[in-house]
């Protein structure tokens, strides 16, 4: 055998062949042979047996992928037409690039936002998803309790599975949100559900003149089973149905007004032109949005209508954004181009189904935790400190 005499001269390598021995004939290294290969795949390949082993949302995603139906799993991902308008929503994420700053104090982070005078630890909120028992049996109420755990803000549907005063009585903070009807005493109905629970505030959601052309959902409709599928919000309602209204007008605004003490948010704005329209007729905030693609195909993302909507509401009221966000660097990216909060659609559809109550909880936490770490490396310590510098466009 060949001997190195540099090595035998060199204690450090000398020191360091002593550990790789002791490394290789331990018998942990032995009992890691028998380990499953995807433990040691690469994380966008791996998959997690609990919520806690979940590195990112799109681990979580490929576990609600392979456990639920399919009929149901295209319920949650379809888009309308060709998904240009979903994949729009994202891809627009890697036009920005960050602009970090150095030596900078960020040994303390403050994530808290103010909306309407309530006060939230994180800007990342959940956005309304209807019938939930399709995702999960515990449906809303897991979300629900998931985000009362952190005390996130959770918008809940008039479509939810349970009841708006089931989702209530978890007691986490919440909003309530609507469709225009042409029957106003469906509407009656619903916005004395959410003021019989002191709700704050009202969402009302305005881009559903149409119902949106999603082909995968229409094509398994007939596989998801409608029979005792719960509407826990129409349970105890005998008046008439519809949901959508393609005659409403601005003049909805002031009805609203005129039926509830609730603050009033619009979903689905998404031009300067509208914005400016809604802070004359006196809504109290906009979140821009565009169903996540399930509506208007050849959209615009919604990163780029949020720019435009600012300039029509010249910041008189809070703007939120949902639509794509699946990264803590995509939700800074919307705080630094002036969204007050963000809401998330899928990402809490792909907790729920791949871990339920735990698996909501793993989406925030992860999403929590990478919003923190972003804003250290940027040097923002606060929402407030987050500022449109810290982006630059590509060219």
């Amino acid at each position: 055998m060949k001997i190195d005499k540099g090595a035998i001269s060199n204690p450090r390598i000398l020191a360091r062949r002593e550990l790789l021995k002791f490394i290789f004939a331990s018998p942990i290294f032995g009992a890691m042979a028998g380990l499953p290969v995807s433990g040691f795949a690469a994380p966008d390949r791996a998959t997690p047996e609990i919520a806690s082993q979940a590195l990112n949302i799109f681990q979580i995603k490929k576990v609600a992928s392979e456990k639920l139906p399919v009929p149901i799993w295209h319920f949650i991902i379809n888009g309308s037409d060709d998904g240009k308008t979903m994949a729009a929503n994202r891809e627009v994420f890697d036009e920005w690039e960050l602009r970090v700053r150095r030596m900078i104090d960020v040994s303390n982070i403050d994530t808290s936002v103010e909306l309407f005078g309530d006060k939230f630890p994180s800007p990342i909120i959940l956005a309304p998803i209807g019938a939930q028992q399709r995702i999960h049996p515990e449906g809303e109420l897991a979300t629900a309790n998931a985000a009362a755990k952190r005390k996130q803000l959770m918008i809940a549907s008039m479509m939810t599975s349970y009841s708006f005063t089931e989702i209530a009585t978890i007691g986490g903070p919440l909003w309530f949100q609507i469709y225009a009807s042409p029957h106003t005493e469906m509407m009656e109905h619903m916005l004395s559900l959410a003021e019989s629970e002191n709700t704050p505030v009202l969402v009302l959601t305005v881009d559903t003149s149409s119902r949106g052309n999603r082909e995968g959902e229409r094509w398994f409709r007939r596989q998801i089973t409608q029979t005792g599928m719960r509407l826990g919000n129409f349970e105890n309602y005998k008046g008439r149905m519809m949901i959508g209204d393609p005659s409403m007008t601005w003049d909805i605004i002031k009805w609203l007004r005129d039926n509830t003490r609730m603050k009033i948010v619009l979903k689905g704005i998404v031009t300067r032109e509208d914005a400016a329209l809604a802070v004359d007729h006196g809504v109290d905030g906009i979140i821009v949005s565009n169903h996540g693609g399930r509506q208007e195909e050849s959209n615009r993302a919604t990163l780029d209508s949020l720019i435009e909507v600012l300039e029509g509401t010249q910041d008189s009221i809070p703007v939120l954004i949902d639509g794509g966000f699946r990264r803590g660097t995509d939700i800074f990216k919307a705080l630094a181009l002036g969204a007050r909060a963000v809401a998330i659609g899928r990402p809490q559809a792909y907790g729920l189904g791949a871990f339920g109550q735990e698996g909501v909880d793993q989406v925030l936490r992860i999403l929590n935790t990478e919003l923190e770490t972003i804003m250290k490396f940027v040097g923002a310590t606060s929402l407030s400190a987050i500022k449109r510098e810290s982006l630059i466009r590509k060219d």
